[in-house]
């Protein structure tokens, strides 16, 4: 199987077990800004170790430190407003197909930014995607 799209494969049940052991620790009563400080001190753990383990030094430019800082922004936005919608009695089979058209923004900055061709394949993914999401969020 091709490299990137198994990393993808991993990435999507990771990031659906994200999903849901963020939700169940909201729907348990754990603070959301307590929950994501441990969040983000375990991602930086795993960040270090995985730079120890590659043997990788630190080495963003100054222009791409402030492009990583706006990242993890947007991350924390993204991760702050969900949980908060979660604790509020949003339900997940909601909350989460709508965070999911984020691909939307993602892919249509791809297509501008890095001019990546649009392909009537790939328009048609995006039209199902988001018409999947919309289905499971009613």
């Amino acid at each position: 199987m091709n490299s990137p799209i198994l990393l993808a494969i991993i990435s999507l049940i990771a990031g659906g077990l994200v999903g849901f052991t963020s939700q169940y620790g909201v729907r348990n009563g754990a603070n959301v800004v307590d929950f994501i400080l441990v969040d983000a001190i375990t991602f930086l753990f795993l960040a270090v170790v995985v730079s120890l383990i590659t043997k990788t030094s630190f080495s963003l430019s100054g222009r791409m430190t402030v492009w990583a800082i706006m990242s993890g922004v947007f991350a924390s936005l993204s991760v702050f407003t969900v949980l908060y919608a979660l604790k509020m009695g949003g339900d997940g089979s909601i909350v989460f197909p709508i965070q999911s058209l984020q691909v939307v923004v993602a892919v249509v900055l791809a297509f501008v930014v890095f001019r990546e061709p649009v392909t009537v394949n790939k328009l048609m993914g995006l039209c199902l995607g988001i018409g999947s999401l919309i289905i499971l969020s009613r």
